[in-house]
């Protein structure tokens, strides 16, 4: 009977150890799955464009869905780069705003080999073209007195040519506006394999350079 206890008392001591074992190693897996550092995700550390600097200030979430914060060097808030990782590839192609060829439309010509459309509507007028597996729409306010929108376009285009966009994107898309967006209206969207990368940025010209200076 006392050597039963002994197996008994054993056994249910092994079994508690084994149990603190398990439950510290899903902890620690559950931690390493964590973001916490820019170096941990495809986003870039900074980006310079016109002028001005953005660095990551921020990062959190895990390895599959997470989010990056940058500022300027003023402190204030520009942009944000996430990753979401969703069923499939299909899923994740299908969110992303790619918008097809537009054959409606005053013709915009913005290199030899680069022609768009622009349609307006609603006081904005929008020019549209598609490059690879992207489609580019660059928008401007007609109360804008800086610039007309075949302007603004070439001025997006000219940048879309200087660095490439994400080569292993499947489908991208890239909505930009002539103004600084307070809300980071600005973004470059693309899918590879089952991710969703989405850059939002105040300016056009830092959301563009965020998305070509990403790992991915």
């Amino acid at each position: 009977m006392r050597r039963t206890k002994k197996l008994l008392l054993g056994t249910a001591t092994g079994l508690a150890v084994l149990a603190t074992l398990g439950s510290g190693t899903l902890l620690t897996m559950h931690a390493a799955n964590n973001v916490s550092s820019v170096t941990q995700t495809a986003a870039p550390t900074t980006a310079t464009a016109d002028g001005t600097k953005v660095t990551a200030t921020k990062a959190n979430g895990t390895k599959q869905n997470y989010r990056v914060t940058y500022h300027d060097q003023t402190g204030d808030s520009q942009a944000t780069f996430k990753q979401q990782t969703l069923g499939n590839a299909q899923t994740a192609k299908d969110e992303v705003d790619y918008v097809g060829k537009q054959t409606t439309g005053a013709p915009v010509k913005l290199t030899k080999q680069t022609k768009a459309v622009a349609q307006g509507v609603m006081g904005h007028t929008y020019v549209h073209w598609n490059t690879g597996k992207w489609s580019v729409t660059a928008v401007t306010d007609n109360a804008d007195q800086a610039g007309t929108p075949e302007q603004f376009a070439k001025q997006v285009n000219r940048q879309l040519k200087r660095a490439s966009l994400p080569s292993q994107a499947k489908r991208g898309a890239v909505t930009v506006y002539s103004g600084d967006e307070a809300e980071q209206a600005n973004t470059v969207q693309w899918q590879s394999g089952k991710h969703l990368y989405t850059v939002s940025g105040q300016s056009a010209a830092t959301t563009v350079k965020l998305a070509q200076n990403s790992q991915k």
